[in-house]
């Protein structure tokens, strides 16, 4: 059971660093290549993110820290 479990966070480990560099090749891409294609647009998705937690006010404070601790592990 501690293989499967061992297993299981590896993978997820390694889906979450392919995630994070995607999302940086994105931002990278649109600085260099602009946004106005309409399909290219990361940095407002970001935008439009981080302020749905600002707008939440404590409860989004909270889940902020929620998901920096579940990506920086």
């Amino acid at each position: 059971m501690d293989k499967v479990f061992t297993g299981f966070k590896s993978f997820i480990t390694g889906l979450t660093g392919l995630m994070i560099s995607l999302l940086g090749l994105g931002i990278v891409a649109e600085v260099l290549f602009g946004s106005e294609n309409g399909w290219l647009n990361v940095m407002e998705n970001i935008n439009s993110f981080v302020e749905g937690f600002a707008n939440g006010g404590f409860v989004g404070l909270v889940a902020l820290c929620i998901v920096l601790a579940l990506v920086k592990k």
